[in-house]
């Protein structure tokens, strides 16, 4: 008996061990279905239909939002008030239809969490009804917000890219090439072309069929790409149903079967007409003048590269031709009327020219013609008729009639040369050449053209470019007190350093700063730099004097002057009375009404007013009626004509008493000799301003001459520069020996140019002194080329200039260094020996150009 119940004994342990095995690995598997429930957001529930009682898994109370509880048993109705209220008939109804099928079935709807988070759930449910247990539900619930929400963002994407793609302004389509069938066009097709999806689907070929005769050929040649896989990009036209001429871009892609062979092509194609348009009008605005309609300059480069590089091109022309006078009808009329002018020629040119010739504006006032396959020689000359003749009837502009003539250059490819700069380059050295010789000519480019063309042009073309690189500087000639030689005042003259020519004088670059209007731009310069330096010197403690500047008339046009100089002025903190303003006769003449009216404005300011140039003008003397003047400046002409002619002395001396009359101090220019300077003194002039007391000096110069304060008259016949420099021994001359001068090598570079005359003063076997009106450097990469004949031999040398002395405003003396070997200097120098004894024993040299003139400067008049 005890053994029996030792045994139940052990078998009850046995039976409890098991158990709790069993529920442990029943936990187990509880807490990873819960755990895997957690994980794929699935709740359970399992419902028993007769009691009406719910078994829920904890996830599935996670997935309403409620804490999962312990013996709570959720009903149906609860359950259904968990649900959104417009789902919940939805809901009703598939239950009922499950209890009545006893099958399944799938539901998704919305629920609503206690904290009122809607969120979305695909509820899937199964009848299940056992032989013995009461019939159940048994469902799973997935919380499937987060992927409902992609779906709905995924498919609002897709409806606009489907909007977007059918309303897209772009054909886009796919076509088989084996069946010659098309897959797909959209609606984007229909705005292109004018033609139906459908109707271009329906007719393979109508896509050829509407595109220009004229671009087919092309865009069939690019399609061959299409083989060898590679895409395919084509801007063509194409005829719009409605017959319009459009612009399109196609980009076609092919596809090719694993063969290698093309079966399909996709792509897309839209219409670039207005961006055709857009760039037809850019391309009008970059190569065509706005005002008249002509092609530009860039435009016209471009058409004469062109033709330079095209090999089979034979000869051409280039025509530069400007507008005599249109500055003068712009200043005199207004710009509109110029602008209208301008108009006017360039409507005559297309009529006359644009048939033959290709027709430019290249400048302002400068129009360009290219004529192409010149035959005859005198086709250039024909031409340039035809360019009169266009010239030839008056222009009608308001109630005006205009009579405009024109300078024409011309240059020929290749003679002239092969490159587009030096066509140019030569072109307007021949305009330029044309001005010269006066109105309405012509002029074929030659090398003869002179020096002095040649320079007077280039410093026409680098002028603007001086002023932005501040090439221009200013020296100060003094004005002394004719009695005293004390110096009360002084003019400011401007100078420019030319990279080439180096240093230039006002006589040669003013003329052309007027004519291209750059002359306000530099008068303003002059006057900031002027008030600049009397502030300088002012700080230094000197006895500083009033500074003249010279005003061109060009600015008494402009309303800006007074208030240009005020500002000057208040800048640098001067009285008006330290600037004094010169200005011409011609400018009163000219612009009398508004010169008359700026001067009144200036004297109330304090500034003087000089009247320069007095006597070369007209009307002169009823002009001083319009205006008190503080300073009358007589004319150098006067001055240096006073010694040698007695009628000029007499005008002079009847100026001087004209002015004292009138209460204006006189200042005599140019005065260059004791003569003229004893005649003024003689005369009461009052100041004297001239070579014989000082010639122009820069800054530092002038302020060593205002410490001292006094100036004394130099002779200035003495040639100071040149002495003591001489290696060889030289021969004057008792007159001086004409020559020819020419250019060979400018800046290290060959230039090929006409000559200019010089009179040779004497010569060594070294080399020459001469003068010459040319203002040229001292530099040793300009090589000069001088001819001349002396003892009936013709005589050339080349060398370089390697000293000046300017010995008047007009003329210049150079010291010319030959270059040449020993031999041919030994000859010279037993030539210039047999010309001294010559020259000793009878004084006269035959068979020698040697001029017997009495002055230098009335031979270069």
């Amino acid at each position: 008996m005890d053994e029996i119940n030792s045994q139940d004994g052990e078998n009850t342990t046995k039976d409890t061990a098991e158990y709790n095995s069993q529920q442990l690995e029943l936990t187990k598997i509880k807490n990873n279905l819960n755990q895997a429930q957690k994980i794929a957001n699935i709740g359970s529930l399992e419902y028993d239909i007769e009691n009406d009682r719910g078994f829920w898994s904890d996830q599935l109370f996670r997935i309403f939002g409620l804490k999962p509880q312990k013996g709570f048993f959720p009903d149906y109705k609860m359950y259904l008030s968990y649900l959104h209220p417009d789902d919940r008939p939805a809901f009703e109804n598939q239950f009922t239809r499950l209890l009545e099928e006893k099958d399944s079935v799938d539901l998704i709807c919305r629920i609503i969490r206690q904290d009122g988070e809607e969120r979305y759930i695909h509820h899937r449910a199964d009848y299940f009804a056992g032989e013995s247990g009461s019939p159940k539900i048994v469902a799973t619930i997935q919380d499937i917000t987060e992927k409902r929400r992609m779906e709905e963002k995924l498919y609002e994407n897709e409806r606009k890219i489907g909007q977007i793609y059918e309303n897209l302004d772009v054909g886009i389509y796919s076509a088989d090439l084996i069946e010659r069938k098309v897959f797909h066009f959209s609606r984007g097709v229909e705005g292109i072309f004018g033609y139906t999806a459908s109707e271009l689907i329906d007719n393979f070929d109508l896509w050829d069929e509407v595109i220009h005769p004229d671009d087919l050929q092309s865009l069939e040649a690019n399609r061959v790409n299409l083989i060898h896989g590679k895409s395919v990009r084509c801007q063509y036209r194409i005829f719009h149903k409605s017959g319009e001429l459009r612009w399109v871009n196609d980009h076609s892609i092919p596809y090719l079967d694993e063969r290698g062979e093309l079966i399909r092509v996709d792509g897309f194609v839209t219409d670039i007409t207005e961006q055709k348009w857009l760039e037809k009008r850019m391309r009008r605005m970059a190569f065509y003048d706005h005002l008249t309609d002509l092609p530009n300059r860039r435009y016209f480069d471009q058409k004469l590269q062109s033709l330079i590089e095209d090999d089979e091109q034979q000869n051409f022309a280039v025509l530069f031709f400007d507008l005599e006078r249109l500055k003068q009808i712009n200043d005199t009329f207004g710009h509109s009327s110029g602008d209208e002018l301008l108009r006017l020629v360039s409507h005559r040119i297309k009529e006359k020219l644009n048939s033959v010739c290709f027709s430019a504006r290249i400048s302002g006032d400068q129009f360009a013609v290219i004529m192409e396959y010149i035959q005859e020689k005198e086709d250039p000359a024909q031409l340039a008729d035809s360019i009169n003749q266009i010239f030839s009837e008056p222009f009608h502009i308001d109630s005006f009639e205009l009579n405009i003539t024109p300078s024409i250059g011309i240059s020929l490819y290749p003679d002239n040369g092969r490159t587009a700069d030096e066509l140019v380059r030569n072109t307007e050295s021949s305009l330029y050449h044309a001005k010269q010789r006066g109105n309405n000519r012509f002029q074929v480019y030659h090398p003869s053209m002179d020096i002095e063309s040649y320079k007077l042009f280039t410093l026409e073309q680098d002028m603007r470019k001086a002023i932005q690189n501040d090439e221009f500087f200013l020296e100060y000639q003094p004005r002394v007190d004719t009695k005293t030689g004390k110096i009360v005042s002084a003019e400011a003259l401007l100078r420019w350093n030319h990279p080439e020519w180096g240093r230039v004088s006002p006589l040669e670059f003013i003329t052309v700063a007027e004519e291209t209007g750059l002359i306000i731009n530099i008068g303003e310069y002059v006057l900031r730099k002027v008030c600049s330096q009397i502030y300088s010197w002012k700080e230094k403690g000197l006895s500083i004097v009033p500074i003249s500047v010279n005003i061109s008339p060009l600015s008494f046009l402009k309303s800006c002057l007074v208030s240009t100089i005020k500002k000057a002025l208040d800048e640098s903190h001067l009285d008006a009375s330290l600037i004094e303003i010169e200005l011409t006769e011609s400018s009163l003449i000219n612009y009398s009404e508004n010169v008359i009216s700026v001067l009144k404005e200036l004297g109330s300011m304090g500034v003087k007013i000089a009247l320069d140039d007095f006597g070369t003008g007209y009307s002169s003397i009823t002009q001083l009626k319009n205006y008190k003047f503080d300073v009358l400046k007589i004319d150098k002409t006067f001055i240096q004509a006073m010694d040698k002619n007695a009628e000029d002395a007499i005008i002079t001396a009847n100026l001087i008493q004209l002015a004292h009359g009138l209460n204006m101090k006189v200042v005599a220019e140019g005065v260059e000799t004791f003569e003229q300077f004893y005649s003024l003194r003689k005369n009461e002039c009052d100041q004297i301003q001239g070579y014989l007391f000082s010639k122009p000096l820069p800054p530092s110069a002038f302020e060593q001459k205002l410490l001292i304060g006094t100036l004394k008259p130099q002779n200035i016949k003495e040639d100071n520069v040149f002495k003591g420099l001489r290696k060889y021994v030289r021969v004057e001359f008792p007159y001086p020996l004409e020559a020819e001068m020419t250019i060979l090598e400018l800046n290290s570079k060959p230039v090929k140019m006409g000559s200019t005359k010089i009179l040779i003063e004497d010569m060594s076997a070294g080399g020459v002194k001469f003068v010459s009106k040319m203002k040229l450097p001292v530099r040793k990469d300009i090589i000069l080329l001088i001819e001349t004949k002396l003892l009936g031999e013709v005589l050339s040398f080349t060398g370089t200039i390697v000293r000046k002395d300017e010995i008047s405003d007009a003329l210049t003396n150079y010291g010319f260094q030959f270059i040449i070997e020993e031999g041919p200097r030994a000859e010279l120098a037993a030539m210039l020996d047999i010309l001294q004894s010559q020259l000793e024993q009878s004084g006269s040299v035959p068979e020698s150009r040697f001029i017997e003139t009495v002055s230098s400067l009335l031979y270069f008049e």
